[in-house]
């Protein structure tokens, strides 16, 4: 290659490289700008974390749908919602498309190499979900029987290691609508969805099952990496909140009870 056709390639790379940055850097900007509303992707299927009473609905309720606008406006910003497939929440914040998931994700390991976890707002577990009459009483009941996850959970990774065979769902209300026709016996999920669905239509006709060998997960808001701007920022006004008693009045508003003592940061769980 002579002198200036090198030249040439090497300007070209520098620019290129220059765009990608720039691309990158801008997409930064827009996330931490105060001016502009906060984007946050959901996947509100997760009663009563996210939630809307129809497909038709534009309002989002639920606690973390409630603690992200409490969030939001200690930030001095307004939110901007978007629903999207549980599955493609991570690689749209890792593009910078969306600023914070607010989805009810659980902190792990695996994840933290993907995205950067705020402060936990929620200890959960992992649970069994089944009618009263499938024949299911302990975990030991699960092999051999078809069970329900909803892809990409904690919940699906755990039966997936158990060696369980699982039929995967877009969401926890395809999962459980699985049992009530009779598609499966026994779904594994989160806590909080399972107590929440026994006080609705579950009552009386589905129990709770503990699994003994799993350990409390965490639930947090999930950002890019590279942001660590608005990382500092959302940490910043959860602890606001935690001073202010706020975050306290939308705990006790879904769970009806007192928020436990959490860790203060993800860190402390990832350890």
């Amino acid at each position: 290659m002579d002198t200036k056709k090198l030249g040439a390639a090497l300007l070209t790379g520098v620019l290129a490289a220059s765009m990608l940055a720039g691309c990158g850097s801008d997409k930064k900007d827009a996330a931490n700008d105060t001016k502009k509303p906060l984007r946050v992707a959901t996947n509100a299927t997760f009663v009563p974390f996210e939630f809307k009473d129809n497909d038709q609905s534009t309002e989002y309720k639920g606690f973390e749908m409630d603690l992200i606008r409490a969030v939001a406006k200690e930030m001095g910003r307004d939110v901007e919602f978007n629903n999207i497939a549980f599955s493609g929440i991570i690689p749209i914040i890792q593009q910078g498309d969306m600023d914070i998931a607010a989805t009810g994700m659980t902190v792990t390991k695996e994840r933290a190499q993907k995205v950067a976890f705020a402060a936990p707002f929620y200890e959960s577990k992992l649970v069994i979900l089944t009618p009263k009459n499938s024949g299911v009483h302990s975990v030991a009941d699960l092999q051999g029987k078809q069970i329900a996850v909803q892809i990409g959970t904690t919940g699906a990774k755990y039966a997936e290691e158990q060696g369980y065979t699982i039929k995967q769902f877009d969401n926890n209300s395809e999962a459980i609508m699985e049992l009530q026709v009779g598609g499966s016996p026994a779904a594994i999920l989160d806590k909080p969805v399972a107590d929440y669905f026994l006080t609705q239509d579950g009552k009386d006709k589905f129990d709770v099952i503990s699994i003994p060998d799993t350990k409390p997960e965490y639930l947090a808001f999930a950002i890019n990496k590279d942001n660590k701007e608005l990382l500092k920022q959302v940490n910043d006004a959860m602890a606001k909140l935690k001073e202010s008693g706020e975050f306290q009045k939308i705990y006790k508003k879904w769970f009806n009870t007192d928020m436990p003592n959490l860790p203060t940061s993800s860190e402390e769980v990832l350890k």
